[in-house]
């Protein structure tokens, strides 16, 4: 067979970042099946503490949230764990090298199969928007699921 020739589609190397990174603080709710998180420039314990705060507000102040992280030293920051005590949180931590415990690691492969393979962002407003419509697809995916799912346990 004849095909005209042309170049090889590849994806250019990411070595150099001009706009830098953007890092992405999540959380996943086990109870109800919900991943999210929020975006930030860069990753200190101020920002953890941010991110922990509007955490603490989706939840009724008299229930109890336990958050698993890994030993990242701005998780450990005093300021940190001295909220997260005042506020009804328990930090509960995967041991050194075992980021595997942590159930959201299993959610994070999903998200970059759709959100980042065979992709070529060129801002990060693209690379937010492109997550954004991955998290509402899996939340309204998974809540039809879940609605098929209790069907099927009442018949």
């Amino acid at each position: 067979m004849w095909a005209a020739q042309s170049a090889v589609d590849r994806l250019p190397a990411t070595y150099t970042r001009p706009h830098g990174v953007r890092h992405w603080l999540a959380f996943y709710d086990v109870r109800t099946d919900r991943l999210w998180g929020y975006f930030c420039r860069r990753k200190r314990w101020s920002e953890t503490l941010r991110v922990l705060q509007r955490l603490r507000a989706m939840y009724p102040v008299k229930e109890r949230v336990y958050v698993i992280l890994d030993n990242f030293s701005p998780h450990r920051r005093v300021e940190v764990r001295r909220w997260a005590r005042k506020n009804n949180i328990i930090f509960v931590w995967t041991p050194t090298n075992a980021s595997w415990l942590n159930k959201i690691e299993c959610q994070f492969t999903e998200l970059k199969r759709f959100v980042f393979h065979n992709s070529n962002y060129t801002s990060h407003v693209e690379v937010r928007t492109a997550m954004i419509k991955f998290l509402r697809y899996r939340f309204s995916r998974n809540k039809k699921r879940k609605y098929k799912l209790t069907n099927l346990i009442r018949h």
